[in-house]
């Protein structure tokens, strides 16, 4: 997936603005893709869900350790994101998360197929 900014910053404010609603894009995306909710995403950063949101409608300036631990659960969940030239970004999801996404039901007939037992 590839997401695009429609205009190009004018001074560094602007600039600021944008990359912090790119980022509380990625942080809406992967929440998404890993079918997580703000509250289970707080737990795992060490933030509240009232701050996961305020970082996810961009109205905060993330702190570089909340950046770094937020990327830091990325990279464990096999989620990259490519920053684009023109401001856009690109998610490279790995087969492995999606795999894990698959309805538990489905997941359960798969084992027991494979190992001839329930899980």
């Amino acid at each position: 997936m590839t997401v695009h900014v429609a205009t190009q910053p004018r001074d560094l404010n602007e600039l600021c603005q944008l990359e912090r609603y790119a980022f509380a894009a990625k942080i809406r995306l992967a929440r998404a893709v890993l079918g997580w909710s703000q509250s289970e995403l707080a737990l795992r950063v060490g933030l509240t869900q009232r701050a996961i949101h305020k970082l996810e409608q961009g109205e905060t300036e993330p702190r570089r350790a909340t950046m770094r631990a937020i990327e830091f659960i990325w990279r464990e969940q096999k989620i990259e994101f490519e920053d684009l030239a023109d401001g856009g970004f690109r998610a490279n999801i790995r087969s492995a998360v999606i795999a894990q996404l698959e309805p538990a039901p489905a997941r359960r007939r798969a084992a027991r197929n494979h190992s001839g037992v329930a899980n």
